[in-house]
């Protein structure tokens, strides 16, 4: 059976940090909009960011089950959301503003970044052409247009190097 605790009703997974319960919860109150990067909290690669992209973004609800657990909604306007993976959360950021973080892992980490033009363009069906890729560690993370990619970067919140 799985692990948990509870604050002002909400149950958290036992492994999740008391500051980001804390966070999460004041969040909830105060309809504070949230990033929410998500990774590894545990072992050799503790505090790596798994740098995704959807479902990190949101106001902090809860479920209405016997069970309370957080959910990232969406927009004000939304009525539901996925279930948060409070335990695997490594940073948090504001989405206002200066995207301010609010709390990161002791280990936090998103590896070596880089945005680099690629040998040979790729051109889509749809007519767009890819000129740009953006590689984690010597992999290639995403493939994007030329502007794009810094948009990229700048919605996740991290460094990257660009390299010719």
């Amino acid at each position: 059976m799985k692990q948990s605790k509870q604050m002002n009703g909400t149950s958290y997974d036992v492994r999740t940090p008391n500051e980001v319960v804390r966070i999460l919860g004041q969040a909830r109150q105060n309809r504070t909009r949230l990033h929410v990067s998500l990774g590894e909290t545990e072992g050799p690669e503790s505090g790596r960011d798994w740098l995704e992209e959807n479902d990190v973004y949101g106001f902090i609800g809860r479920s209405t089950g016997s069970v309370k657990i957080p959910l990232l909604i969406h927009n004000r306007r939304s009525l539901g959301g996925p279930g948060l993976l409070d335990h695997c959360v490594v940073r948090i950021r504001y989405t206002t503003g200066r995207r301010a973080v609010v709390w990161q892992q002791g280990s936090y980490h998103h590896g070596k970044i880089e945005i680099r033009r690629k040998a040979e363009p790729i051109v889509l069906p749809d007519g767009r052409t890819l000129h740009v890729d953006v590689v984690r560690d010597g992999q290639v993370q995403a493939a994007f247009e030329d502007v794009k990619a810094r948009r990229y970067i700048h919605k996740l919140g991290v460094q990257a190097e660009i390299v010719a």
